[in-house]
């Protein structure tokens, strides 16, 4: 081909036919402008596909993702809401001076499910990737890459609570200490795990109160905290269905 061409040039030269070889010319080089255009084009395709697959691969890896995680909020949502729950029932009882409900294995219940705590663990590996690898400017859709983007923000601020609940519960259960006896539990006719002599003392105790009331509050912002990103979880995912077409 490429000497079928020069033949050509080739005999116009040589028949001094100078205006028809300028457009003969100016054919040539429009052919070879429009075959790198086209392999430009081709080019661009290809890296947009391969784009496009990624994309895709990194948007489901993020569902399953949240697929597992969703579970796991729902645990930790669950346990902020009783731990926060049974610390305001006892708080509420011992201030309206309804002590006489606190009996043995009830008020065992209410003092070791508020001292309790919970950590999240998430299975977030999918979602991870894509901000490890600095592939968040792959995601096409502006409202999914926002929710990525602060992820790790978000869940900076649950693991400083979770710091904080965590401490909480291991200082109340070091202070409770002092009013319970172990061995009573092995009894089968125990009435709970508080030493009755002890148990005026622990229920008139300030200190107990403000453990309460400070349990209580963490574990009810834990609660919300838990909710908002599990709402924020379940708008990702609505998002990336819609925009994989799967709704």
């Amino acid at each position: 081909m490429i000497k079928f061409f020069r033949k050509i040039r080739y005999n116009l030269m040589s028949e001094n036919k100078t205006g028809k070889y300028l457009k003969y010319a100016l054919g040539e080089i429009l052919l070879v402008m429009i075959g790198i255009l086209l392999a430009l084009q081709v080019n661009n395709w290809n890296e947009e596909r391969k784009k496009s697959l990624k994309e895709n691969y990194y948007l489901n890896s993020i569902k399953s993702s949240i697929l597992l995680s969703q579970k796991e909020l729902n645990r930790v949502i669950v346990d902020a809401e009783l731990i926060s729950s049974c610390a305001d029932t006892l708080f509420t009882t011992i201030a309206k001076n309804k002590t006489e409900q606190l009996e043995g294995k009830f008020l065992d219940s209410l003092l070791f499910s508020a001292g309790d705590y919970s950590l999240i663990s998430l299975n977030d590996g999918g979602i991870q990737e894509i901000l490890n690898t600095g592939s968040l400017d792959l995601i096409k859709d502006d409202r999914i890459r926002l929710h990525l983007a602060s992820y790790n923000d978000r869940l900076h601020k649950i693991r400083k609570y979770e710091v904080e609940t965590e401490k909480l519960s291991k200082d109340f259960q070091g202070y409770l200490m002092h009013y319970i006896d172990l061995r009573r539990f092995i009894s089968s006719a125990h009435e709970g795990l508080i030493i009755p002599s002890k148990k005026m003392q622990l229920i008139a105790d300030p200190i107990l109160t403000n453990y309460l009331a400070k349990i209580a509050n963490i574990h009810q912002g834990m609660y919300e905290m838990y909710t908002e990103e599990k709402e924020v979880m379940d708008s990702l995912d609505l998002l990336i269905d819609s925009y994989l077409g799967n709704d």
